[in-house]
């Protein structure tokens, strides 16, 4: 009897240094290749107005009823000629991270002067001439030390947001200049040692122009501008049911009312032929009331997103060309439904190796 317990005690022994030297080596190369998916997505609101502060957050907890998993803030640069360092960065990332959630950065090369949208000219990224503003930047965030997210230049394909160049030149060579740009950016974030960044490539669901409507525009598809593997870490996506809130002879454009998987579907197919293996979340998404059911459609939205397994919806908490703010125009039952559906975030992003 003795023998046969050694024996079987080495045995025990053995598989279990075997899963624990192997198993866990797998998993990590697996976690930073696949991002293990969640049980269920996580939930977030993008919030207007900077810095993030405590009360802004208790405000939307209160009106909405729901805490969100990941918060996306919005943050311009500044003009080249009068660089001013903000003082609010860190504290905006702190109290979302105190709040439980995941912050994630929107970070928008450009600035307004007399009221005008200016964007970075991208060769004063590329020449160097942003370097101190960066470096600074990565620096602060590498001593916050906690894990965040960056969108970086979010909505590419659009020529509402021509990243680097006026809107007039807008065109052909705009996917080369963003990919430039968005590289060059985690360069020196990764030279800085800010490995605490994820980096997060962000098209809109839609391109526009696109060859429905223009046949020359065959240049400007997700896949274009994607920057590479190398530096994206995660994928995401935006887009919003309009319902019927736009009429052609007022705005120019007829909407219709479509379902999260409508707008997403076309777009998702992409982004996974991108990257099959990295997490895909959406970071702006929301509805109106106008044309259709809202209540329904929130629903959907997150059956949608258990179907494709998605990482996380992060619902656009703003006012804004419409009042898309969640709790608008519907009943409050969407919190239960929230709330069942989501999963907890941060122990997600803290697992993730760096």
């Amino acid at each position: 009897m003795r023998k046969r317990t050694k024996i079987h005690r080495i045995f025990i022994l053995s598989i279990l240094n075997f899963f624990l030297i192997v198993f866990p080596m797998q998993l990590c190369g697996e976690t930073h290749k696949t991002h293990i998916s969640p049980i269920n997505p996580f939930w977030g609101f993008a919030l207007d107005g900077y810095p993030i502060t405590e009360k802004q957050l208790d405000i939307i907890e209160q009106e909405t009823g729901l805490s969100p998993q990941i918060v996306v803030f919005f943050l311009q640069w500044t003009p080249l000629e009068k660089v001013i360092r903000d003082n609010f960065l860190e504290s905006s990332l702190e109290t979302i991270w105190k709040r439980g959630a995941i912050p994630c950065l929107t970070w928008e090369p450009m600035y307004y002067k007399d009221g005008q949208e200016i964007m970075v000219p991208y060769r004063k990224i590329l020449n160097g001439d942003y370097d101190t503003y960066i470096t600074e930047v990565a620096h602060r965030i590498r001593l916050w030390g906690k894990p965040l997210m960056i969108r970086f230049a979010h909505e590419m394909n659009i020529n509402r947001y021509h990243w680097g160049t006026v809107k007039e030149d807008y065109g052909p060579d705009s996917p080369d200049i963003y990919k430039k740009m968005f590289q060059y950016v985690v360069t020196r974030f990764r030279n800085e040692g800010a490995r605490n960044v994820l980096w997060v490539y962000c098209p809109n669901a839609e391109s526009i122009p696109n060859i429905s409507y223009n046949k020359e525009a065959t240049w400007n598809t997700i896949q274009a501008y994607y920057p590479g593997d190398d530096f994206v870490d995660i994928i995401g996506m935006d887009g919003y049911n309009w319902g019927t809130s736009r009429m052609r002879e007022k705005h120019g454009w007829q909407s219709r009312w479509q379902t999260f998987k409508e707008i997403f579907e076309p777009g998702y197919r992409e982004v996974r032929r991108l990257s099959p293996h990295k997490p895909i979340f959406v970071f702006e998404t929301a509805s109106v009331h106008s044309g259709g059911d809202k209540l329904k459609w929130i629903n959907d939205a997150l059956a949608t997103a258990n179907e494709w397994k998605l990482h996380g919806i992060v619902w656009f908490q703003i006012n804004k060309d419409n009042d898309w703010r969640i709790q608008s125009n519907v009943e409050r039952s969407y919190i239960s439904i929230v709330k069942q559906g989501t999963s907890y975030a941060q122990n997600w992003i803290k697992g993730l190796p760096r």
